[in-house]
């Protein structure tokens, strides 16, 4: 988890003035002064509410697309829109590239993607409802991602970002079974 930065915000409210009524001869008037401290945390990048729920439609996909092993079908974007990223200085491993990536201005987000993989061909989503092929996971590169390990890192721009990566269909060793399919996929985000 990552702990946000910190920056103290203190105020002090001096002269708070109110007036007490005269409870005898005499019109006292009394000041008080009050301390008021807190902490303004900044916050890291988070998923717009947009982008925690969508539904993407492979539309109507046709076998005979699907004759080879491997053959794939269009692919569908998804988006993930960020809000409150912060400027500040990041960096994380690429385990694809083997590097360090490092930012003095713009803070780094990794995602890993999840779902019950297809039992013929592990790296592709499953499908229920049809057959004979899963739904492969790639980045904005056309790179193909492996579910449950971190995507390539990104570096984000402060204030709001989008990130964009494909589902395409890909044809699978099991026999193709025509049918009103769907598939699940969970997003994990980590932001630096």
């Amino acid at each position: 988890m990552i702990s946000p930065i910190r920056s103290c915000l203190a105020a002090s409210f001096c002269c708070a003035n109110f007036s007490i009524p005269a409870l005898a001869a005499g019109n006292d008037v009394q000041t008080a002064e009050f301390q008021v401290v807190g902490t303004l945390l900044e916050s890291a990048c988070y998923l717009d509410t947009s982008s925690r729920h969508q539904a993407l439609d492979l539309g109507d996909l046709n076998t005979a697309n699907f004759t080879r092993i491997g053959d794939q079908g269009k692919p569908v974007t998804l988006q993930l829109k960020l809000r409150g990223c912060v400027r500040s200085e990041g960096g994380r491993r690429d385990e694809r590239l083997g590097t360090l990536l490092w930012s003095a201005s713009e803070p780094v987000a990794t995602l890993s993607f999840s779902a019950v993989t297809d039992p013929d061909t592990p790296e592709l989503i499953k499908v229920t409802g049809a057959g004979g092929f899963g739904l492969r996971m790639q980045d904005v590169q056309g790179h193909n991602l492996v579910l449950g390990r971190t995507a390539p890192v990104w570096f984000v721009s402060p204030g709001e970002s989008q990130l964009t990566y494909y589902i395409r269909p890909e044809r699978t060793a099991a026999p193709l079974r025509p049918g009103v399919f769907r598939a699940s996929l969970n997003v994990n985000l980590s932001y630096d």
